[in-house]
Order: C-alpha cells, then structure tokens, then sequence
C-alpha cells in the first residue's frame, strides 16, 4: 500500500508542476461559482419581489437548473486532460522501460496513478464544500444530507472518468489522442443508451452499459444500490484493462487467450450489472430531508395489503396523442415513471399492447382512412404495424371506447382491474396520488356518488359552464374524482331507486323541474335512513329544494345574495371559510377564495334539530347583502341601498352530522351549485380553491378514504438569509480572490521548480 501512495505522491507532483492541474482547478473554481452565485441570486432576486420561495435545497442545488447538474455537464470536458499523460507521458518519453523493470507490479502501478486523480477529485469536489458551507449562511435550514449525497455522485462521476482516461493514456504514446479517446469513449457510453431501444434484451443492456444521467439519482436525493454498483464495476473494468494493456508490455500474452480474458471480464460486468439492477436487488437510500424521493407512508401501508402481484397492461392507440410514450423506444423512459412504485412491488408487471381505433377527435380525419393515419403513425414512431391490433381485434379483448380509446392502463390483481389514465396538464404522467388511489380502488370498495339527473339538475357528462362533467369524469383531467378513486351514478327516482342502497352520497344539484310527491318520499326516506346526500341550490329555486330542506330544519332565504364588486358581477359571492370547516376536513385558510356565482342564504327553520349544524362558508358582512324582489342583473342598475338592506354575514354552506345505526350521517347544503361546476373550477380571471375545496368535501363524504392522502411535511428551506451585496461578495471571492491565488500559488510553485 505504501508503494502505491508513493506513485500517487509523485503523480500529483507531476500534474501539479504542470499548468493544467491548476488551470482546471481555477476554471472549475470559476465554473461553480459563477453558477451558484447567479442561481441564488435569481431566487433573492424573487424573494425581495415578495414571491414565496419553497424548497431551496433542492431548487438551488439539484434538478436540471441546480449548480450540481451544470458541475455534471462539464466534468467529462476536464478529466481527460488531466488523465491524457498518466501512462502516455510515460511511453512517449520512454520511462515506461524503467516502470517495466522495477519491482513494482502493474497493479500497483495503476492504482496509484489512479489514486493521483481520486486525490485530485477530492481537490474538485472541495470546492463543491465550501459553497455549501457559504450556503449554510445564505439559505435558511440547509438539506446537508441531500447536499452530501449530490457531492457523492459527482466524486464517483470523476472517478469513473478517470478510470476511463487512464485506460485509454495506456493505448497512445500521444497525449492529445489520449484526451481525444477518453472523450470518444465518454461520448460513446453517453449515446449508446439510445441503441436497440426497440428490442427488449438488447434495450435492456445498452440502457444499464449507458453511463447518461447515472449520477441523476445522486444529484436529486437518492442513492441507489444499482448506480453505485455499476460506477463501481466500470471504475474496476477499467482498471482491470489497463492493467492487462500495462502486463502485455511487460511480458509475453498469446492474442487468443487474451482476447478469451478480455471477452469474459466484460461478460462478467455485464452479468452481474445486469442482475444488480433488476428491481428485487435493489437497494436506496432518501437524502432528502423529508423523504420526497420516496413514497408517502399512507401509500407504502397500502402496497404492504397486497397480497399477490399487480400487473398493468398499457393499451397505446397509436394515433394517440400520448403514442409515443407507449412506443418501444420510450420503454424505458415510461417504466423509470414507475420506478418509486418497482422499490416496493419488484413483482410489478409491466406489459404493452398497440393498437388503433377512433379517438372521437379531428386526428381522426387527418387521412382518408383510419387504417392509413394509423400506418403513417406507427411507423413514424417506431411501431411494428403488423403486430398493431386493429379495432375489431381490441374491442375483441377490450372495449376502450369509454376512455374515448386515448392512452390508459388497467391495473389488474386477483380478478379486478381499473384504469390509471394519463392526463392533458404540464405533468401527463400519474403520480402518487392517483397510482396510489387505483392500487386502492382494487384492495376495497371505491366510494359511490350518486347524481339525480332526471329532473334537469346539473349534468355530469356535458362540457357546459353549468355541467359537472370536469369535476365528476373527464379523464384526461387529474383532478377529476373518477382518477381520484372515486365512482359515479346518475339516478332517476322514478326507476332507480334500489341504486339509493350501494351510494356513498347522493347529490341534488339544482333541479329545474319540481320533484312529485313520490320523488320528494324516495328522498325523505333515504335521508331517514342515515343517507348521506348534498344539496346545492341556486336563487329563484328555492321553492323547488325547500321541502327538502324542512326535513333537516333548512330552507333557502327569499331573493339573493349580492356582493360589492368594482371588477367583478354582483352576484359573484366570495364567502370565507369558517372556524368549524377543518373538522371536516377543509384545509383553507380565511384568505382563501371559494367563488359563488349566484347564490342564496341558508336560514335554520328549527332550534332543536336532529342534526348537529356547523356552517363552513359564510359572507363577509362589510360586502355582501341579500336583494328581494325580482332583478336581472343584465338589465338591472343595482347597488347597495342602506335604507333599505342591510349587510349580512350569512352561511351559505353548512354541514350537518348525526348518529344513525352507529354511523355518522353526513349531509351538507349550499346555496349555490355553480361552485362546483366548469365554469368555475375553470376561472380564470379570480384565484379561487374551488377545486380544492369540492376535493376535500367528497373526501368527508367517503370517509377519507379518497383520495388518498400523499401530503408530505412542508419544507423549512424556503428562505434566502444573504442580501444582494452579499452575493456580489461571494461572487468576487469565486470569479478574483480564489483564482487569483491559485494563481500566484501557481507562478511561484513553478518558478522554483525552474530555479530547481
């Protein structure tokens, strides 16, 4: 061991009596910093602008604008000069004779002239501490975990270069080819994941052989048992081909029984690479603070109920917008999606089955027949059309015309299946929330909502303002509670009534047409039997719901509610949340914005009622006043007359509870039913939380069993502690200070050395 710390004592001498150590220092000194400090200077930039600044750790540090992924990104242009003369300066110069003579072994030699670079990438890799160490003062409760982690991944990042470089300084006598080499090779194991990505074998083997984004996972908060298993065996294969190029000067090999040795140690990393990376052998470790890297504990308690695997099938229309994604050469790329759901089900199996038929939409007349749109697409993007099922051949194994025939998966486990969808916002992909909730949906019964819809009330299937259809079930539309967990009804109480018995909750949103008598008793009795139901009306309808309402000590007030407004209608009602609305389960705050577009006040008919009664929105009483008589806003010059009205703080969402049968009845009543509608989950001019708010209410209502819940802590890293003078300060010690006197270090070491 101690000969080998001499080599890399003399190694490091050489390099560091040579310009180029210490020019890359310099250059990587000015690297870092230059981008630390413009990346926190943009996000003090925005704190002084008053925008809330969450996650700096993270921010700052990783993902693909953070300092760590810029340090990634120009690491391979650095090592292959420092690495280019290890060996080749020693041919060239004809040292390597005496090398070849004395008593130390090749793998001696090679491994201090490799220990040289580790020491060197310590030097890098310290400058990478002392920015976190000047972010320890500049950004409020540091992520060190997640920080050192990062600073792991590119440590073994420069080792791995250096492996390579050192190999290929063995081939040359020159030390530019050597450097140029050491690039080609780098570029090839960067590129080469992109080679056979539509054969299954051969994708998974140029995929794991691929050395892009190896350290991603470091970088971004998590070590993985895989990607350090594989640094380590091409840091080894590496050295260990060096070493055999190092023995062949040194004594006699025949060709065939080295290439028989070269061709088994490159199986071999291949062989155990291979089999580390399978998903029941592999191991992580969350650097991050609050585990953001891995599943929520509500979610890992779910997977431990399942009993026996879970399979998804993946049906890619590929005349789909989403196609692609479904294609062979993204199948990597679409199983790493799922990659924190492989760590707790290995057994997860992932097929794929291709397909065309109509999506309903203008694509569909892009061509003159479907069978040529869908030919044209599978060969753009890498399909085999004739392994494409046509419409006839997936209706006969499964009629997607529900999900309109767009990209979705059915997740299958024993004998049940439900589809997972990928939807139309920035994200696409599902996320924990909704895998989550599908894995749920099959372990238990998903809640039931009930919609009466035979007397004109709002419409779950419309795209209308007025519709339902976003909240209830669009599924491209993440939010929407058929991809929450949640299943729907419609209702007609004139032949569906036995459908009253399986709902969670029934739903009466503004009826236009009166309920008959024996309408108005299938309801009474369902509400006397412990039914759960919401009721949503709307102005110039009272009368339509109130007998309804008599039941539970309610009714709806006479005219309606206005509010005063220089931007927006009278009757756009914003109420407050109430004191009472975290019992169930609202998580707003008073400064959070429920719209109301048109709604009546709810006024308590009975003092001794059977139901417990909280309101959990009312009006804000400086604003807002209840108009009677007739008015058309349209028309109509309305403002508020104090003579005449008063300004009221009334409830216009309650909530009532009572024991029946050793449960808990849950209803609640509004005085509006446009809250929940398109036209207002979709506002545009106003923040609202509508969507939250509707979320949150069926939650109550399903007992909160859905969605599920994935909330995590906060994060407490939100705060930038250093002023921009403070910034300036720190950027002159990285771009002048620092390299300056690397600088004079530099002149004098190699002057004396000249004097020497």
């Amino acid at each position: 061991m101690k000969k080998i710390f001499k080599i890399a004592k003399v190694e490091l001498s050489i390099l560091f009596y040579s310009p180029i150590a210490w020019l890359i220092l310099i250059i990587f000194i000015l690297q870092c910093g230059i981008a630390f400090t413009n990346i926190i200077d943009a996000k003090e930039m925005s704190q002084q602008l008053g925008n809330n600044l969450k996650n700096l750790t993270i921010s700052i540090f990783g993902g693909h604008e953070g300092l760590f992924n810029a340090v990634q990104d120009k690491l391979y242009l650095y090592i292959p000069l420092l690495t280019m003369g290890l060996i080749s300066r020693e041919t060239s110069s004809g040292s390597i004779k005496l090398l070849f003579s004395s008593p130390l072994t090749s793998q001696q030699i090679i491994l201090g002239k490799f220990l040289s670079m580790m020491l060197y990438g310590l030097l890098l890799v310290s400058v990478l501490f002392l920015i976190v160490f000047i972010a320890s003062f500049s950004i409020e409760n540091l992520d060190y975990k997640f920080l050192f982690g990062g600073i792991l991944g590119l440590y073994i990042l420069i080792c791995t270069y250096s492996s390579i470089g050192l190999f290929m300084s063995s081939l040359t006598s020159y030390q530019v080819v050597a450097a140029i080499s050491t690039l080609a090779v780098l570029a090839a194991l960067n590129f080469i994941g992109t080679v056979g990505q539509s054969i299954d074998f051969v994708r998974d083997i140029t995929y794991w052989i691929s050395i892009s984004g190896r350290t991603n996972n470091f970088i971004n908060g998590l070590i993985s048992s895989k990607d350090l298993i594989y640094f380590a065996l091409i840091i080894c294969l590496f050295l260990y081909l060096t070493v055999m190029r190092f023995d062949k000067g040194r004594k006699q090999v025949k060709q065939p029984a080295l290439t028989i040795k070269y061709a088994a140690i490159i199986l071999t990393v291949l062989g155990v690479g291979y089999i580390s990376s399978l998903p029941a052998l592999d191991a992580y470790y969350d650097t991050t603070r609050y585990k953001k890297k891995t599943l929520t504990k509500n979610t890992q308690e779910l997977i431990a109920k399942l009993k026996s695997p879970l399979e998804i099938t993946t049906y890619v229309n590929v005349i789909n917008g989403y196609s692609h994604l479904g294609s062979p050469k993204f199948r990597i790329f679409d199983l790493n999606k799922f990659s924190d759901f492989t760590r707790f089900l290995p057994g997860l199996e992932m097929n794929y089955i291709n397909y065309y038929d109509s999506t309903f939409t203008s694509r569909d007349t892009k061509y003159k027949t479907l069978e040529e749109f869908a030919r044209r697409s599978a060969v753009a993007q890498g399909f085999d059309f004739e392994k494409v099922l046509t419409p006839e051949e997936i209706r006969a194994k499964i009629d997607l015309r529900d999900e309109n025939n767009f990209f979705v998966r059915k997740i299958a486990y024993n004998g049940k299946t439900t589809s997972l969808r990928m939807f139309y916002d920035m994200i696409g992909y599902p996320e924990e929330a909704e895998i989550a909730a599908a894995i749920k949906r099959l372990l238990q019964t998903p809640p039931k909502i009930g919609f009466l819809t035979k007397n004109a009330e709002r419409n779950i299937t419309k795209t209308g303002d007025k519709a339902y259809k976003d909240l209830i079930n669009t599924p491209t539309s993440r939010n929407s509670l058929i991809n929450q967990g949640f299943d729907f009804t419609s209702i007609d109480l004139n032949s569906d009534t036995q459908k009253l018995d399986s709902i969670t909750a029934l739903v009466i949103a503004d009826p236009i047409i009166p309920y008959s008598a024996s309408q108005l008793k299938e309801i009474a009795n369902y509400i006397d039997n412990g039914g759960n139901i919401i009721i949503a009306g709307e102005p110039k309808k009272q009368a339509i719901l109130n007998p309804i309402l008599e039941q539970l000590g309610l009714q709806f007030s006479e005219g309606q509610l206005l509010q005063e407004s220089k931007e927006f209608e009278l009757d756009l009602i914003q109420p407050k949340i109430t004191e009472f609305a975290k019992e169930f389960g609202f998580n707003l705050t008073p400064k959070d914005i429920i719209s109301f577009s048109g709604a009546v006040a709810i006024l308590k008919t009975e003092t001794d009622s059977l139901f417990d009664y909280k309101p959990i929105l009312k009006t804000v009483d400086t604003k807002v006043w209840n108009q009677l008589g007739a008015i058309n806003l349209k028309t109509d010059t309305l403002k508020f007359n104090k003579n005449n009205s008063q300004k009221i703080e009334a409830p216009v969402a309650v909530a009532l509870t009572r024991k029946v049968d050793n449960r808990e009845q849950k209803i609640m009543v509004f005085g509006d039913a446009d809250f929940m509608s398109n036209g207002e989950l979709g506002r545009f001019n106003l923040r609202t939380k509508n969507a939250q708010f509707t979320t949150e209410m069926f939650k109550w209502f399903s007992n909160n069993e859905f969605p599920v819940n994935t909330t995590r802590i906060k994060p407490n890293d939100n705060k930038i502690t250093i002023n921009q003078q403070n910034i300036k300060n720190i950027k002159i010690l990285f771009i002048a200070v620092l390299p300056l006197l690397l600088g004079i270090a530099c002149i004098q070491l190699l002057i004396r050395r000249k004097r020497k």
